[in-house]
């Protein structure tokens, strides 16, 4: 238990408390029964302890926490053009998302959603992160809804619990995985569109349909055409059923819903497509070569996403083949076929599309781990069974079920592995990345004070790092060292040059007065030299 010792105790506070209110959420529906109360005190819960991961890193994450925060800043004065260089005073290239003026690598939703939070609680990490907060404190209650509507109210809480302390859900707010709070946002969006259905398919009410319609156009609005999950579950469970595959009026709900998603998410892509031709269709054919082309390096064999189970389920070599298991229980016990049909189909197409996909990353098949975490919800609710067969005295077996349930949820949460990847608990000589992180940030919060006028174009910057001197300062920043050419097209046009000064600058700067030479805070900020 040192490492907590490494966790800021204001931090550590957030922790505490959320633990507190998460154990008496267990109490409250082991003992007392009183399902609403705990769902309650389970999402706040949720809202303390992502927090206290929302705080952990006093930086922006290289990969891709601070592109979607200064894309997000742009955001706030023209909301409808997405900008990541928002001011070109050099030659961009439009095909490279890391360094383009025009920004559509990823569907806008979730960038408006951390502008609002930006415009709310001002420039900084924790601001970028609160909408990540809020998603993932309400999520759990989505997975509750979902699991009471197809088994019952236990499995549901159960899944929801393992949802609320999951290690990698918690690893996504702090933004430090790639993807961060796109995939956030795209398991929120995804997800609230299949508890929508399971609403629908118990009540019948159009109410219903609608709110499928408008998640599943919000998920398409934050990732693309994966967001339509929701409709290929629910189309198969029509076919697979004599009665409604007969009905008109079961075709009529479906395309209802549909046309309603559509009216969410196509109005941006026509926009897009005629303000900005050119970077539209770019990244329209990019996303296309996900499927047939290895992207960025991101390659993986076919067993790439069963063997990373571990990563998103718990470490330990048997996690894949205990997730097949509990998976096998899970669409057992789903009597009614209707979600047993929908359910599969959800997680067989994720799996077997991304896995033939040449492209792979880690989070892709992470929109479907409600429906994994519910079965393993399921299967917790059998040892419940089995301890009450056990232990005949009600209470005694209630002590034993929510000692042995917290023990399992403090084992997802997985603090040991906060402290690895968020702290200096860790000898420090092993995680320098996180040294110079920090020291990046102070070095660009300072920069206010060594550059009075905000007109300054700063160059040579450490890699990637320019993304994050644009969103906490107005400078405009790049991190390629500036070429006699573009220095020739910077004085004609008189702008005010600054440049980090890594013992490597051209005579051209070295002898120009004007230019104002920053300090290199390490060596770790020598360009392309390193």
């Amino acid at each position: 238990m040192d490492f907590l010792n490494y966790f800021d105790s204001s931090n550590l506070i957030l922790l505490v408390v959320g633990l507190i209110i998460l154990t008496a959420s267990v109490s409250v529906f082991e003992m007392l029964h009183k399902t609403r109360l705990s769902l309650v005190l389970l999402f706040f819960a949720g809202i303390f302890i992502c927090s206290f991961m929302a705080m952990l890193d006093p930086f922006l994450n290289s990969w891709d926490e601070q592109f979607h925060a200064l894309v997000a800043k742009n955001l706030l004065s023209h909301p409808f053009i997405p900008t990541l260089y928002d001011k070109t005073p050099i030659p961009y290239d439009y095909t490279n998302w890391t360094s383009n003026h025009v920004w559509l690598h990823k569907q806008p939703l979730f960038l408006w959603q951390i502008a609002i939070s930006l415009k709310l609680f001002g420039l900084n990490e924790f601001a970028v992160r609160v909408p990540s907060i809020i998603m993932m404190s309400i999520v759990p209650l989505f997975i509750y809804r979902i699991g009471k509507n197809c088994l019952n109210n236990q499995i549901g809480y159960y899944g929801a619990l393992l949802f609320s302390t999951s290690f990698f859900v918690h690893d996504l707010v702090t933004g430090f995985p790639a993807s961060d709070h796109n995939d956030i946002a795209f398991v929120f969006y995804v997800i609230g569109s299949i508890w929508c259905w399971t609403e629908y398919t118990q009540s019948n009410k159009k109410f219903w349909l609608v709110l499928i319609g408008i998640f599943s156009g919000g998920a398409v609005l934050v990732k693309w055409l994966t967001g339509l999950l929701v409709y290929s579950g629910w189309s198969l469970s029509i076919l697979f059923n004599k009665e409604k595959r007969r009905s008109i009026q079961s075709y009529q709900d479906i395309f209802l819903s549909f046309v309603i998603c559509l009216c969410v998410f196509l109005p941006w892509q026509v926009y897009i497509t005629r303000m900005f031709p050119l970077e539209s269709s770019y990244e329209y054919s990019l996303n296309s070569k996900h499927f047939t082309n290895v992207v960025e390096l991101h390659s993986g064999d076919y067993w790439y996403y069963f063997n990373n189970l571990r990563k998103l389920y718990g470490e330990g070599d048997l996690v894949p083949y205990f997730v097949i298991f509990a998976l096998v229980i899970f669409f057992r016990s789903v009597k009614a076929s209707v979600y047993r049909i929908s359910f599969f189909t959800y997680v067989a197409i994720v799996y077997v599309f991304f896995s033939l996909a040449e492209t792979k990353m880690i989070s892709f098949c992470f929109i479907v781990s409600p429906i994994i975490l519910l079965s393993i919800g399921n299967i917790i609710y059998h040892l419940k069974s089995y301890i009450n067969s056990l232990v005949k005295k009600q209470k005694y077996a209630n002590s034993i079920f929510i000692v042995l349930l917290c023990f399992i949820l403090y084992g997802n949460l997985d603090l040991h592995q906060i402290a690895y990847k968020h702290t200096m608990f860790i000898n420090p000589n092993d995680n320098d990345k996180r040294i110079e992180k920090i020291n990046d940030a102070i070095f660009i919060k300072s920069l206010k004070g060594k550059l009075v006028s905000e007109d300054y174009i700063i160059f040579n910057c450490k890699p990637e790092r320019d993304i994050s001197i644009r969103f906490y300062t107005n400078y405009i920043a790049y991190r390629v060292p500036l070429s006699y050419e573009n220095y020739l097209l910077l004085k004609k046009n008189r702008r005010q040059i600054a440049t980090i000064d890594d013992g490597y600058l051209p005579d051209f700067l070295l002898n120009d007065s004007s230019i104002i030479k920053l300090k290199a805070p390490d060596k770790s900020w020598i360009n392309n030299k390193d």
